[in-house]
Formats: structure tokens, C-alpha cells, sequence
């Protein structure tokens, strides 16, 4: 049966266990002179009269029923309907006279048969895929699109703030560097390693037999329990595979029988190979050796003097000796304060541009001098006018 209700011939199996199922249905067609839909093997219109013509086309829709009459079965079978040459009525294959005018059939020619692809109907010259008109979503609420619009021109208007600049003038109130240096002492550290790997220079004191992997050695077997993933036959979906207008009026149906699965997870005992785990061994070697460790950071801050470097106490000695210091790296930072003209309310500069403050910038920024400075819509020193 299919899911219509509708009784179905019994298909064969193919090697994939898919079985292929056919059934004959009636068509439809559709009176081109009034309208009316007439039953595939009506050689008249049920409605008008009109004379069913080479011209109108054959369809299926929810309507067609499945054909078990054994006699109109071999009707079905027999073959496409032919045309008559004198007044274009179409008789059935059996027919060996026009069944609209009564002249033989000697020249007549057999209506064409056609191949439908699965889901087509035949209506409308084949292309039956009725455009599908997407869903009208729900209205978008007012206050949402209030609320968008809001959004989006304060949006705009942040962007412009943004990208405006104007000059405003400012006085420098105070300023402030300071200067590191990253330091580093060579001095004698203890380390360890496997002897294969101590780095040259290595002063042995001591080394032990220690565990360094393990490796497994099969050691009999064992009845364990093991999962396993099964499929399991849960039932058939039936799947249209096509169709074939025969022609008369009436339609060969064909659907794939494919068998639907679901995964099922199941124990069984196994016997399963052990193994034991084998220690290997290797030498740890601790040694002394000479090294750069990181030193304490030395710093200097000052505010009206010009700039200057701590002491680092960094040596000259090659090759290195114990207690030597040398430089790792050298940090400087530069910030000064200033405030807007016809204003009380300091700010901090520390970049222009998004760039950190040079030492030739600070030493000009000193305390009392006044800028031209360049500011965005939004209240961001930018830059300084330094010409």
C-alpha cells in the first residue's frame, strides 16, 4: 500500500536491498476550450464535449488513483494514444479507426511518451515545480525599528565625531620620564639531564639510574567485554524514483523501497592480547655550568631634568667571569600633562598618533610651553602641531 492508501505492486529487491515498485495511475488533462479537468482516458471533455486534442497535456496531481482493474490495465499498457491526420482526435493504440471521424488509422502517428523526473506532475509543459512564495516573515514592531533607527545615526554621527578634527591650543603643566635597563648575571646554576643530552661545558657532580619510558611486552591474553556499533532494520521509507506518461492518459509511477536503519550499541566477550609495561631505564646526570639568569632591573625617573640612564654596572670581561653583569634590554618612557586652553582639567600624553612619545618630542614639551593640538570630534588629543 502506499501512503495514500493505495495498493502497490510488489517490487523486486536489488543488490543494495532497495526494492523498485511500479504502479499505473490516471491522469488528468485540462479542456483547453473551457477549462474543465477531465479524467487521462476521456477522449471527450466530460464538461463541453471538446474533442481531446494532440495539443493538451497530461498530468498527475493528489487525485490520481492508482489503476487495479485488470482490463484497464492492459489499456493502459498497450500504448501511447495516435492522432488522427484528418481531425487531430486521439484513439486509443487498440483503435484501427478514428473514434472521432471514423477514417483509418494508416497515417497516424502515436502521441509521444514522456520521462518525468521524481516530484514532476507533467502540467504546465513539464515544469510543474510550482514556485514556492517564501513565507511572509512577521511584521517588524515599530519601537524595533525606532530603536534600530536610533542606533544607526548614533552610529553615524560617533564616525563622524570621530573622523572630525579640529585645533585647539594647550599648555603643558607637567612631565615625567623614566628609564630601565633589564639586566642579567652570569653565575653558576645546577641542572640535570639525561647523559646523552648535557650541554658542553657541563661540570658532573653526580648521576643516578632513573626510569625514563616504558615500553609494552605482550604478556598472554584475556577475555574482555568489547562495545560494538550494529545496524538495525527499523522499517522502509518509500522514495518516488520518477514517473513515465504513457501516453494515454495514464502514468507509470516508480518508487525506491529503501530500508531504514538505526545504530544499536551491543557487548560482546573478546579475547584480547595483554601486555605488561617493561621500565627503561636511563642515566641522570647533575651538573654546575655557567649561565646568563636573570638580574634585578635598574631604574632612573625624572621630571625638568633631561633624560639620562642608570648605572647598569655592566662588565667588559672575555670570556664572561662570575658575577659579571650585562645589559638585556633598555626601556623608556615618556609622559607629560598638559591642559585645553581657558580650562583647569589636566590630561596625560603618553602617544601621538598611537605612537609612544619620542625622547626629541618630550624635550620639547617642556613645562610652561604652549601647542597647537589636534583633537577629534570626540575629545582624543591626535597629534601636535611641533612647527
Amino acid at each position: 500500500m502506499n501512503e495514500n492508501g493505495k495498493k502497490r505492486s510488489a517490487g523486486k529487491p536489488s543488490d543494495s536491498g532497495i526494492r523498485i515498485i511500479e504502479e499505473i495511475v490516471e491522469g488528468f488533462w485540462d479542456c483547453p476550450n473551457c477549462n474543465a479537468k477531465n479524467r487521462g482516458s476521456a477522449q471527450q471533455c466530460e464538461s463541453c464535449g471538446a474533442i481531446r486534442s494532440e495539443n493538451v497535456k497530461f498530468y498527475v496531481d493528489e487525485d490520481s488513483k492508482v489503476i487495479d482493474d485488470e482490463a484497464e490495465l492492459a489499456k493502459a499498457k498497450a500504448g501511447p494514444d495516435w492522432v488522427c491526420p484528418f481531425c487531430s482526435n486521439m484513439s486509443p493504440s487498440s483503435a484501427t479507426k478514428c473514434t472521432g471521424c471514423g477514417s483509418d488509422r494508416s497515417d497516424g502517428k502515436n502521441r509521444a511518451t514522456r520521462e518525468l523526473a521524481a516530484g514532476e506532475t507533467g502540467k504546465d509543459n513539464g515544469n510543474q515545480k510550482k514556485s514556492q512564495k517564501p513565507e511572509k516573515s512577521a511584521p517588524t514592531p515599530a519601537w524595533l525599528k525606532f530603536g534600530c533607527g536610533i542606533f544607526a545615526l548614533m552610529f553615524l554621527i560617533l564616525m563622524a565625531l570621530s573622523c572630525h578634527e579640529k585645533v585647539v591650543k594647550i599648555e603643558i603643566t607637567a612631565n615625567q620620564w623614566v628609564r630601565q635597563i633589564e639586566r642579567a648575571e652570569y653565575k653558576t646554576v645546577r641542572e640535570n639531564a639525561w647523559a646523552k643530552e648535557v650541554p658542553a661545558g657541563a661540570r658532573k657532580f653526580s648521576s643516578e639510574r632513573q626510569v625514563r619510558s616504558h615500553k609494552e611486552i605482550p604478556d598472554g591474553f584475556e577475555e574482555v567485554n568489547e562495545e560494538y556499533t550494529e545496524k538495525v532494520k527499523v522499517g522502509e521509507k518509500q522514495v518516488e524514483d520518477g514517473k513515465v506518461d504513457l501516453g494515454n492518459g495514464r502514468f507509470k509511477v516508480k518508487y525506491k523501497v529503501v530500508p531504514e536503519y538505526r545504530e544499536e550499541k551491543k557487548t560482546r566477550r573478546v579475547k584480547r592480547q595483554k601486555f605488561r609495561k617493561e621500565p627503561i631505564y636511563d642515566e641522570m646526570v647533575y651538573y654546575d655550568i655557567e649561565r646568563w639568569v636573570p638580574f634585578e632591573t635598574v631604574e632612573l625617573k625624572g621630571t625638568t631634568d633631561e633624560p639620562r640612564w642608570p648605572d647598569s654596572g655592566a662588565s667588559s670581561n672575555v670570556p664572561p667571569q662570575i658575577g659579571d653583569l650585562t645589559e638585556k634590554a633598555r626601556i623608556e618612557t615618556y609622559v607629560v600633562k598638559a591642559k585645553k586652553e581657558g580650562s583647569p582639567e589636566e590630561f596625560e600624553i603618553e602617544k601621538l598618533r598611537d605612537k609612544p612619545l619620542t625622547l626629541e618630542q618630550f624635550m620639547k614639551l617642556r613645562i610652561g610651553t604652549k601647542w597647537e593640538a589636534i583633537f577629534s570630534g570626540l575629545g582624543d588629543l591626535r597629534d601636535i602641531k611641533f612647527q
